[in-house]
């Protein structure tokens, strides 16, 4: 209940500012052709309105919520079609695909390697499109794992699902630089070459690049999924529960 109550008081503040500021160009071109008596009384009218018709405000804030939601989700479908066709974001299917799934995680997330059996179910029982945006925020070694895992898929994309399948495991941490190099070289690429080419700006500014989506997101935890337009935070329950957000 307290959460409800500040996202409304904010709400309220909102609209107020929205009704203080609204068309501010041409209330300023009124102002000087009123007393000081005249928009005190002005004043009074709206405040005694306002407080006799308070389903006003109720109008107010909900057309004030709505129009932020419509925003976070044109932001959301912008973004979303960003990534689908970005050449240096690692993805599998068709970017025409009838269901797409973009999913946000870190190499040293427990429930991102949980939730990975389901989401590669899903990718293969329907005709999906699967994103994946390397967002390492757990640790120093999760960045290294992620920048190696960029600089892969720049050099050899296919073998670079196998490094992700690799520190994937359930289980399986990244603890230090040797666990990546073993994976990069488990995948059968060459971890000199690897290492140089995470130290590129075209690598750096990649990562740089998917975590400033994260923060346009308010993405604070992994695992974090795009599914056909809708979010899904945290933990799966199911796969019922996953496919079920696919559009029809």
């Amino acid at each position: 209940m307290a959460a409800v109550l500040a996202f409304n008081s904010q709400a309220v503040l909102a609209a107020e500012a929205s009704l203080q500021t609204a068309d501010s160009a041409h209330a300023q071109s009124l102002a000087g052709s009123f007393t000081e008596a005249e928009r005190t009384a002005i004043e009074g009218i709206v405040h005694d309105y306002l407080v006799n018709h308070p389903e006003v405000m109720y109008e107010v804030m909900a057309k004030l919520e709505q129009d932020q939601r419509n925003k976070a989700q044109a932001l959301l479908e912008e973004t979303a079609e960003m990534l689908r066709t970005d050449k240096l974001t690692p993805s599998r299917g068709s970017a025409g695909a009838k269901h797409y799934l973009i999913e946000f995680y870190d190499y040293n997330c427990g429930y991102c390697k949980v939730v990975r059996e389901l989401t590669e179910k899903l990718a293969s029982e329907h005709q999906m499109q699967a994103v994946y945006i390397e967002f390492p925020i757990l640790s120093p070694e999760s960045v290294q794992a992620a920048m190696a895992g960029l600089a892969l898929y720049q050099l050899q994309p296919e073998k670079y699902f196998l490094y992700q399948k690799d520190l994937m495991e359930q289980g399986k941490k990244v603890t230090s630089i040797d666990d990546i190099k073993a994976a990069v070289e488990r995948a059968g690429a060459d971890w000199d070459a690897v290492r140089e080419k995470a130290q590129s700006p075209e690598v750096q500014q990649q990562l740089k690049h998917n975590l400033e989506i994260g923060q346009r997101l308010g993405i604070t935890g992994t695992p974090f999924f795009i599914i056909d337009g809708k979010v899904l935070r945290g933990a799966v329950r199911d796969y019922a529960a996953l496919e079920g957000m696919l559009e029809p």
